[in-house]
């Protein structure tokens, strides 16, 4: 698939003027990306887990069900523009202000998004390949048929053979025989009580495709789990008014994580800015050009759950840093 990455530029929008140049130009801030990889079981119960207590003596789980579980945290900084910090200032040399970028992947059209590969693929169901021999049964019925006799009409009892449809217990009863026959035959190959002699590499192949057809067996009671692993983002954007820097930033769901919603385990990014001070200017010369700036305040940053701290790190965040002027002198 072809991508078209587009990397946006702060460009420096200058109006030339019979002075100076007017340059206009945002201040920088920081976001914070937590990078979260995680770990999915969709398990798909087996059609005869009802009975499995029943034929087997298993205690399995007996409801569809996906789970999800955070293997791997990161937390990333990131820095762009902020919209809500434009100035314009005039100066003879445009060069002092520094530029940032960030890039983007756009996608080329419609056709392209249709070959994605999708990060959730739907999975409605599973296939079970163990299964009963017949999905009917033979049923005896009787039914009494008159004849005529030299003492008058007598009833005769007649047997009939009548192909009656399986119901789930049936089913379950045949596999679980099947699981139990499995391994008396494991056993009976183990001592060498069978009719052929299996020894070597006989012996095992045989032992493998007996476990196979077990395992197979046993899944219609136990179900089955299909393990997926993918990764995912969110971002976290610091206040400068916030009263305190704890921002959720995001939900574990059964199904995954997500930025929004009421239901689901909450992962809090809790940030401590350190002290930052200006020493004193005791200049006094006449300002010419005053360009503002940012200075990024330094944060201990954690994230956690349920009052556990999962990761702690220190980094740059310019929003809650200081403003400050850039200026020259004559």
């Amino acid at each position: 698939m072809k991508r078209t990455l587009t990397t946006l530029f702060l460009t420096l929008a200058v109006i030339a003027s019979a002075r100076a140049q007017e340059v206009t130009y945002a201040l920088p801030m920081t976001t914070i990306t937590v990078k979260v990889e995680v770990q999915q079981e969709n398990f798909y119960a087996g059609p005869y887990a009802a009975y499995a207590k029943k034929f087997l003596n298993l205690d399995v789980r007996d409801a569809d069900e996906t789970l999800s579980t955070v293997t791997a945290l990161e937390l990333i900084p990131r820095i762009e523009a902020d919209p809500k910090a434009l100035y314009t200032c005039e100066a003879d040399n445009a060069t002092l202000l520094a530029l940032s970028s960030q890039g983007l992947i756009a996608l080329q059209n419609r056709a392209e998004a249709a070959q994605l590969n999708w990060r959730f693929p739907p999975q409605a169901s599973y296939a079970f390949e163990g299964s009963i021999s017949s999905p009917d049964k033979l049923e005896t019925r009787i039914t009494y048929k008159k004849i005529q006799s030299e003492n008058g009409v007598i009833q005769v009892p007649v047997e009939h053979k009548v192909k009656q449809a399986k119901t789930l217990e049936d089913k379950a009863a045949e596999a679980a025989e099947m699981v139990l026959k499995v391994r008396k035959d494991r056993i009976n190959i183990i001592s060498g009580d069978t009719d052929a002699s299996y020894s070597g590499e006989a012996m095992s192949a045989a032992l493998k495709e007996l476990d196979q057809l077990e395992e197979e067996y046993l899944a219609l009671f136990r179900g089955r789990s299909v393990i997926s692993n993918y990764e995912t983002c969110f971002d976290v954007t610091p206040s400068s008014q916030a009263r305190n820097h704890r921002y959720l930033a995001f939900r574990l769901t059964e199904t995954g994580p997500v930025s929004e919603g009421a239901k689901g385990v909450p992962y809090y990014l809790e940030l401590e800015p350190q002290d930052m001070s200006f020493p004193e200017d005791n200049r006094s010369k006449l300002k010419v050009t005053v360009i503002r700036y940012r200075i990024p305040v330094t944060c201990k940053v954690r994230l956690t759950c349920d009052s556990k701290r999962l990761l702690e790190t220190r980094l740059p965040v310019y929003q809650l840093g200081m403003e400050a002027v850039l200026s020259q002198y004559k």
